[in-house]
């Protein structure tokens, strides 16, 4: 793994965790349901991957696991982590920074990291 992609990694961990923390569950239970119900998944091949508890949070793993759950998507066969397309994972994860960047909690490295992505570097 090179840099680039560790610093993606920790980006994604804080804004999980940052995301998580800024709501009360109800709230963010709603927030991970119009992420996922805003989803749609293009035709082709999209590898599975894993977000663990120790990485987002055991209380974000319960809830996408919940919300997959009732909306038919298999989360994997542990509650330690859930299994999901690359795609999706991305997809929450941009939909969970917008959330912290129009809430005005985004860090300024969330900051950064969004300005890339919607200048496509």
């Amino acid at each position: 793994m090179n840099w680039r992609e560790q610093m993606e990694d920790e980006i994604e961990l804080k804004v999980w965790r940052l995301a998580q923390q800024s709501c009360e569950t109800a709230a963010f239970v709603r927030l991970i349901e119009k992420g996922v119900d805003s989803f749609r998944r293009n035709p082709g091949y999209d590898p599975l991957l894993r977000l663990h508890a120790s990485g987002i949070g055991v209380d974000s793993i319960r809830v996408l696991r919940e919300v997959l759950k009732r909306r038919g998507i298999y989360a994997g066969p542990t509650a330690g982590y859930v299994e999901l397309r690359s795609h999706l994972n991305m997809h929450l994860r941009g939909h969970l920074q917008l959330h912290l960047m129009e809430a005005g909690q985004a860090t300024e490295e969330m900051k950064a990291d969004q300005l890339g992505r919607d200048l496509g570097l």
